[in-house]
């Protein structure tokens, strides 16, 4: 098996205006800079959170949405390309002002308090996203490290 590596190209920082859909927003950038691949760091605060959490024996996703102030307390993910779009995918922990924490993968619909955002371009192989029949998710094609579980 040959892995493909990947080397840092542009890396864009900034902070996203408060209301904005924070998915939407990351994959406007990514698609308007021609991102193909890349990773993302977010840091702060959102006004409302939709997230969705996989029922890995029903293999079909469950959303959880949160209003009211929520602190980002680990978020990241990854840009790649959906249907021919780069298409952002966040994974994030969420601190609700008691200390609850809520997790999952980040949807459409969590809008932006004060969130800053960077954005690291890789270069190397194209990575694309398709529906994934074992898992039922949008998995990465032929991109595994690994040929099998026991390796």
């Amino acid at each position: 098996m040959t892995r493909k590596p990947h080397t840092t190209n542009r890396v864009f920082i900034g902070r996203l205006p408060s209301g904005v859909d924070l998915v939407g927003a990351i994959t406007k950038i990514a698609n308007e800079e021609e991102i193909t691949v890349g990773t993302v760091a977010v840091h702060g605060l959102v006004q409302r959170a939709v997230l969705t959490i996989q029922n890995q024996e029903s293999k079909l996703s469950e959303r959880v949405e949160r209003d009211g102030g929520l602190e980002i307390a680990a978020m990241s993910g990854t840009i790649s390309q959906f249907k021919g779009r780069s298409l952002a995918r966040l994974n994030g922990v969420l601190a609700t002002r008691d200390g609850a924490l809520i997790g999952g993968t980040v949807a459409l619909g969590t809008l932006v308090h004060a969130c800053e955002v960077v954005i690291t371009e890789l270069h190397g192989a194209t990575l694309s996203r398709d529906f994934d029949m074992e898992t039922g998710l949008p998995l990465w094609k032929a991109a595994s490290l690994l040929l099998s579980p026991g390796e």
